[in-house]
């Protein structure tokens, strides 16, 4: 299948390779075809992209990433149902990535739990804990008098 996309132009993809969100993402309930695509090789952001609209794209990082003690259990249990239990599942964080000197942000609370062998995927919000939608994870610096004079 083809898609087309404002950042990357045509895609080639496999069908197999679409996650299904049956809720959408919170703020877009009506986009529920997604595909992760690699940002470059060897960075730690991915994007998730809209297979039905081309500008619908969001920067994601995987929150093991920045919290080895992310409750992944939490997401598992979130995303069973009575029939199944996912064997294994993925995470994603959505960042926010504004101008510079503002601060890259991801939105740790309300991860999305990706489910490999289904394709599905589907937005938590982890009630309880500690967690914030706007963790700062790079802080631009403000320029020091000595490096404006530069």
């Amino acid at each position: 299948m083809k898609i087309s996309t404002t950042r990357f132009g045509e895609i080639e993809l496999n069908e197999a390779d679409v996650f299904h969100f049956s809720d959408g993402i919170i703020g877009f309930p009506d986009f529920t075809h997604f595909v992760v695509l690699e940002h470059n090789p060897g960075s730690p952001f991915k994007w998730i992209q809209s297979t039905t609209e081309p500008e619908m794209a969001f920067v994601v990082l995987d929150p093991l990433l920045l919290d080895s003690e992310y409750p992944m259990d939490k997401l598992k249990e979130a995303i069973s149902t009575n029939k199944r239990t996912p064997k294994d599942i993925g995470a994603a964080v959505i960042a926010v990535v504004p101008p510079a000197p503002h601060p890259i942000t991801v939105n740790l609370l309300a991860p999305l739990a990706l489910d490999p062998e289904l394709r599905t995927g589907q937005q938590i919000i982890l009630n309880g804990t500690d967690y914030t939608t706007r963790h700062i994870i790079v802080q631009e610096e403000e320029p020091t008098e000595e490096a404006a004079a530069k």
